[in-house]
């Protein structure tokens, strides 16, 4: 592994779609604690704070330690934070955007909607943020980041904003979250380390692969695991060839326990688009599984079962989400429930309670909360626990004697209250975990479903970038098609911008 300049033995491992590679580092990690590997000289480091709570889940399940004992179960960002010994007051944060917004009269939100990496979708100001950031992540110059960009941002704007927001942040004595990777270079001691492992290293930018080698200075044995075709955050600076000139030598991960082989095939057609990549090869599950083409989202009966539907970007997923609503299915959207658990709960109480039954008082005050009545003395003095039907209710609320619950729930939105109506029809299960997902194919990387459907439009903006840069789609897609256990479900595109599966 050229990039890191090691003398010693590295470990590296490939890992395609499902073949269990953070699974794998989990096994080197128990052997390690088995030949007495203290948890405490063990670093787990990682590209997201998701992948690291996976991995520090699955470490604090299988193995007797607790969460105490792993402080370098970290993002390479969190790492540098500990070891520069800084506060939250030393990082730039929301109540700071607002001076500097004022300062340099600009109007930056401090944060740019990464998930689908649609980063135009972004203000022009914040796009200011992403390209210098952008920059210093890749360590090239301002300047030949700004023309390697397709953008409306103009040069002396962005030189103005780059002198600003550095003197902004040296007036305020502030770091941001990739000057905490710069001073850490310059400045930081590495842990000393027994072991160490480095998950997802195809998403890591020329800056954090160069965090990465300080930290293999302090570094007994290192294992490193990623997987050049589900390389997708190109955009956001990282830079999958530090992987691809360095893993001829790899140990790939053969067997499958996710894909199915019509899944496995289609996936291979799609990467073996790709021109730079390392060539290799996997075994799928002995399962067939199903590959469909499809018209539409509307003609697959996603009433039962698990699903996870995924397109490029988030406004395709519109037409979706309003489908699920009109069919009452209860779903998860930008990791948030369509409807919330308590309110739900409520409503199906309500209706109980009318229908003849009877609830808990304090089932009944959660419901009331939603009304535009107010819960009076004699209602919230009861006994909690206290059954309660709707004849004893008309005597605390007189004015809920002629009512329905649709009428008597005005706080609620007429789509919200069709939305629940829907969902009582239906009978929906709702549970803490929607079966039904609706992402982003960035969104979902890592994950999996029985059933996926995969949406092949592409925005303007998208197909264009495609036109450019082929390489980039084609691993968006293969990392959408490999989410599927089972069925796979592909959508007709509706215009004549759309990926070629």
């Amino acid at each position: 592994m050229n990039y890191l300049n090691l003398t010693r033995v590295l470990y590296d491992f490939n890992g395609p779609p499902g073949t269990g590679k953070t699974s794998t580092l989990l096994g080197l990690l128990e052997e390690e604690l088995e030949r007495g590997t203290q948890p405490e000289r063990i670093g787990f480091f990682t590209f997201t704070k998701q992948a690291v709570k996976e991995g520090k889940t699955r470490a604090l399940e299988r193995f007797e330690i607790s969460q105490k004992q792993l402080p370098y179960f970290r993002t390479l960002h969190s790492l540098c934070f500990l070891q520069l010994g800084l506060s939250k007051d030393s990082v730039l944060a929301g109540r700071d955007f607002k001076d500097l917004n004022d300062k340099l009269n600009l109007k930056l939100t401090g944060s740019v909607n990464s998930e689908d990496g649609n980063i135009v979708s972004v203000s022009k100001d914040d796009r200011l943020l992403f390209i210098e950031n952008l920059a210093r992540m890749r360590q090239v110059s301002l300047e030949e980041q700004w023309q390697d960009v397709d953008d409306v941002v103009g040069w002396f704007e962005l030189e103005r904003f780059s002198r600003g927001l550095n003197l902004f942040k040296k007036d305020r004595m502030v770091l941001d979250y990739t000057d905490m990777l710069e001073m850490f270079l310059k400045r930081g001691r590495a842990p000393t380390l027994d072991v160490m492992f480095v998950d997802e290293a195809q998403d890591l930018s020329p800056l954090q692969w160069a965090v990465v080698r300080k930290l293999c200075d302090n570094a007994d044995r290192i294992y490193i695991a990623g997987d050049d075709d589900q390389a997708i955050y190109r955009w956001a600076g990282a830079d999958v060839d530090y992987l691809i000139r360095n893993s001829k030598d790899a140990m790939v991960l053969k067997q499958s326990y996710r894909i199915p082989r019509s899944i496995h095939s289609l996936a291979e057609r799609c990467i073996g688009q790709v021109a730079s990549r390392v060539r290799k090869k996997w075994e799928p599950r002995k399962e067939v599984g199903q590959v469909r083409w499809e018209a539409s989202y509307e003609s697959i009966d996603m009433s039962e079962g698990e699903w996870l539907v995924l397109a490029r970007t988030n406004y395709l997923l519109e037409g979706v989400e309003n489908y699920c609503r009109s069919e009452g299915w209860f779903f998860k959207m930008k990791n948030r429930s369509s409807i919330s658990e308590k309110k739900i709960k409520s409503v199906k109480d309500w209706e109980s309670i009318r229908a003849g039954g009877s609830i808990l008082v304090t089932e009944l005050i959660n419901a009331v909360s939603y009304m535009k009545l107010r819960v009076p003395n004699s209602l919230a003095n009861l006994d909690f626990d206290k059954f309660i039907t709707f004849e004893e209710v008309k005597n605390h609320i007189p004015s809920l004697q002629n009512e329905y619950w649709y009428d008597v729930f005005d706080a609620m939105s007429v789509s919200e209250r069709s939305y629940i109506r829907a969902m009582l029809r239906r009978g929906e299960k709702i549970t803490k975990e929607p079966r039904i997902r609706l992402s982003t194919i960035h969104a979902a990387k890592g994950g999996e479903a029985t059933n996926v459907i995969l949406m092949t439009d592409l925005s303007s903006r998208i197909y264009n970038s495609y036109q450019k840069n082929p390489d980039d789609e084609s691993r968006v897609f293969y990392v959408g098609l490999t989410r599927a256990k089972e069925n796979l479900y592909l959508i007709e595109p509706r215009s004549s911008k759309y990926f070629p599966i």
